[in-house]
């Protein structure tokens, strides 16, 4: 039986990026580099540009900021209570309970710093707000290699939703790497190259996270119960021949 946790998180991705939408939109214009530009560019802007204040062509941009603050804060909330009830379901197999438990702590870490993210414009503290940025990306990968684990300890998730996990620890550990060591942010080309890959890594992270919805809802309530019965007669037989 489904347990809605599919359907929540699509609407939780469909209304932020809504929201996101209408942040860009109203975002008036500039770049870290050339504050002469009009509107938002996807190849220039970074989706944090969407939550200042006021914009790099020093107009206002509250209403702007208010839509990405709200868009943020939605993901931060409704995606965590998806890692949530992902990891309860993942705990309910012994096998899996303690990397899903240290899953669990890395997930609330990076809504920590990614609600952080949201309420810290970077035209009034951008020192705090890089930070908040960089926690939150390296944290990621940390949470998903552990879900990963904790998934191929089961399985009726280690075929696919295992390999999911797996795949998107691996591409934010390399965004995360590309993001700390990567191009520097005050060439043209370092600052294209840096916003195409926080999309990307955007993209993946919401991708991954409604397949992996999607799967752990096709996936029995009762699996982890039933799985655990089946391993116990085993683990009777062999202690019987040792007693």
């Amino acid at each position: 039986m489904s347990s809605g946790l599919s359907e929540r998180t699509r609407w939780t991705v469909g209304i932020a990026f809504v929201l996101s939408i209408g942040a860009m939109v109203r975002y008036p214009g500039g770049t870290a580099l050339d504050p002469t530009t009009v509107g938002y560019s996807l190849s220039e802007n970074f989706l944090s540009d969407l939550g200042m204040t006021v914009a790099y062509d020093h107009r206002p941009n509250r209403l702007g900021a208010g839509l990405f603050v709200i868009s943020l804060l939605l993901l931060v909330i409704g995606l965590g209570h998806a890692v949530v009830r992902i990891v309860r379901r993942l705990a309910d197999h012994p096998a899996a309970r303690g990397w899903a438990r240290a899953a669990a702590l890395s997930g609330l870490l990076a809504c920590v710093a990614f609600a952080g993210v949201a309420v810290t414009p970077e035209n009034r503290v951008m020192t705090v707000h890089v930070a908040f940025t960089l926690w939150g990306w390296r944290i990621m990968p940390i949470g998903a290699a552990l879900l990963a684990l904790a998934s191929f300890r089961i399985p009726g998730l280690r075929a696919r939703v295992g390999p999911a996990w797996l795949i998107m620890a691996l591409l934010l550990a390399g965004y995360a790497a590309f993001l700390t060591w990567g191009p520097s942010l005050t060439t043209a080309h370092g600052l294209v190259a840096q916003v195409i890959a926080q999309k990307v890594a955007a993209v993946v992270t919401l991708t991954a996270l409604l397949f992996v919805s999607h799967e752990v809802d096709r996936w029995p309530i009762d699996a982890a119960r039933n799985s655990l019965g089946a391993e116990r007669p085993t683990r009777t037989r062999a202690n019987d021949r040792w007693s």
